[in-house]
């Protein structure tokens, strides 16, 4: 009875916590609780003249804490771990949200991480009693955290009037995946796993409910191909696109990482990135002082670098980076534009100028103020092919731009 016991209550709070998964954000957004987390996220305190943010202060206040209590577990194993997870944090803040313009400290970003991380956590502590090999928790912990997010995402759909979200579940999967790492290289409560060269990936499908690196190496892959995607077509007519190019370079990376076992193949993949390495580093050499160099319908080529489909934004730097795709500009994508503190806001509407909209104009010429900066800035949307001309124009007299050109 004693037993039954002990895995009765782990059992429980899996199922208490999943259903409190659910149910937050739909409480979050009914109740107007977001604007008071933003808030939250956002409030400073000002220790010796240095504005400092009390969310991010507590934080780092709770881990020295933490390595003060824990200094006689820490590891080289655990201190690998920590730090694999931390700039697994790092990669998600610069590829999400773009035009939510969040900082890495903000709770509403990192609620995705660390709710599905615990989840994580408490499925471990519910599945690990009976006996369940390392391999399938990782793969079942993962794919389930997966299936629930989804759910979430439709949940909240029908009884809050939200939109589908894709890259939610990219970020729940990649706080699922931080979870794993967390379990078995940070706190090795549920036991470890060795790393071994071989025990990556496998020939036959049914080895990955066996090694535990294999599984987990498909779920790192397959979660790092949503979060890659998923910020640059998070509207919900691109849902169809995303999953398919999600998948797609899933598969596409796990193919060539498991052929690349074999010396042939090893030494032709070495070969063919060499020279698309060497043919893009010349095309950047070569035009590395003109600005976008080719346009067509489905193509922009920003200093010879080809750019198919999807939506790119380049900063008043020249630092160019895709953007999310998409033909209307909210409140918020807009407050970040004027974040960027640019002279000339320059629109790409596409080739048929179907996009630029949301702006008090969606062709031509006018201003619109920042409040930043307490100046106007100069709004110019056109189709897209024109409006790379005219960015070229200004570059070469270096006007202070920020342009967005929609790829369609």
């Amino acid at each position: 009875m004693k037993n039954s016991d002990q895995r009765t209550v782990p059992l429980i709070q899996y199922i208490l916590f999943t259903v409190l998964v659910v149910v937050t954000p739909f409480v979050m957004v009914s109740r107007f609780l977001q604007g008071a987390v933003y808030t939250i996220s956002h409030l400073t305190w000002i220790p010796f003249g240095i504005e400092l943010p009390i969310v991010g202060s507590v934080a780092v206040l709770f881990l020295v804490l933490f390595i003060v209590c824990q200094r006689k577990n820490i590891t080289r194993r655990r201190i690998i771990g920590f730090l694999v997870i931390a700039g697994m944090i790092g990669l998600a803040y610069l590829v999400q949200d773009l035009y939510l313009n969040m900082v890495i400290y903000d709770l509403q970003m990192n609620w995705h991480y660390v709710a599905y991380a615990v989840y994580v956590y408490i499925f471990f502590a519910a599945f690990h009693s009976i006996n369940m090999s390392k391999a399938k928790m990782i793969l079942i912990s993962f794919f389930s955290a997966l299936s629930l997010s989804t759910f979430d995402e439709f949940f909240q759909l029908n009884l809050s009037q939200r939109i589908f979200d894709l890259s939610d579940i990219a970020k729940d999967s990649w706080g699922a995946t931080m979870g794993i790492v967390s379990v078995l290289f940070v706190s090795e409560t549920y036991g470890t796993v060795q790393i071994r060269k071989k025990s990556f990936l496998h020939r036959k499908l049914k080895d990955y409910w066996r090694d535990p690196v294999a599984a987990l190496t498909l779920v790192s892959l397959l979660s790092l191909s949503l979060l890659l995607v998923s910020p640059i077509l998070t509207e919900h007519r691109y849902i169809g696109y995303c999953t398919l190019a999600s998948l797609v370079l899933f598969i596409s990376t796990i193919s060539l990482v498991h052929l690349s076992s074999y010396k042939p193949f090893r030494i032709s993949l070495i070969a063919v990135a060499g020279l698309l390495i060497l043919f893009l580093a010349t095309n950047l050499l070569l035009q590395r002082q003109e600005y976008i160099t080719r346009v067509t319908r489905n193509v922009i080529s920003y200093k010879g670098i080809p750019i198919p489909y999807f939506d790119l934004l380049i900063y008043p730097n020249g630092l160019p980076r895709l953007t999310d795709k998409k033909e209307h500009f909210n409140q918020q994508d807009q407050r970040f534009m004027k974040g960027c503190d640019p002279d000339i806001l320059l629109i790409g509407s596409g080739y048929e100028g179907e996009g630029g909209k949301g702006f008090r104009i969606e062709n031509g010429t006018s201003f619109i103020y920042n409040p930043k900066t307490k100046k106007a800035i100069q709004l110019i949307i056109m189709k897209t092919h024109e409006a790379c001309v005219i960015f070229n124009k200004m570059k070469k007299e270096g006007k202070n731009v920020l342009f967005v050109a929609h790829n369609s």
